[in-house]
């Protein structure tokens, strides 16, 4: 048994939970605090796209979640109409890395929660990146 991919594992496998568990969780305070406090003061362009900082880390969560609920199921994630896994590589260059100027757009505390969440998908995403 190799030791080095035993604590490789562990540490793929730790990333994941922490960024499964804690993305969510900063999202939501993010959004709270956006609602009660940020949004008020701001114009109707910064809003627009705090907004979709949160929107986009929130989907790509919820897209790289189904994809771990897949694999723990066995499921094949290839399609019909090509192959999923080629599709899920190319999705956080195109919008992931977007999520990140789009979130400097907001203020306070809800700008720093939303860097962090930014960070966890990241840390998420690059859990299952095999090379």
């Amino acid at each position: 048994m190799n030791l080095f991919w035993n604590v490789e594992t562990a540490i793929r496998f730790s990333a994941a939970i922490t960024g499964f568990a804690a993305t969510p969780a900063l999202l939501s305070l993010a959004t709270i605090r956006w609602v009660k406090d940020a949004r008020r003061g701001l114009p109707r362009w910064r809003k627009g796209m705090g907004l979709a900082a949160i929107v986009i880390i929130s989907a790509l969560w919820l897209f790289q979640t189904t994809r771990w609920v897949l694999w723990s199921m066995n499921c094949d994630l290839t399609t019909p109409y090509g192959n999923w896994r080629e599709f899920e590589l190319f999705l956080p260059a195109f919008y992931l890395y977007a999520a990140l100027p789009l979130a400097s757009a907001l203020k306070s505390a809800s700008r720093l929660l939303t860097l962090a969440a930014w960070v966890l998908v990241q840390v998420f995403y690059g859990a299952f990146i095999y090379t």
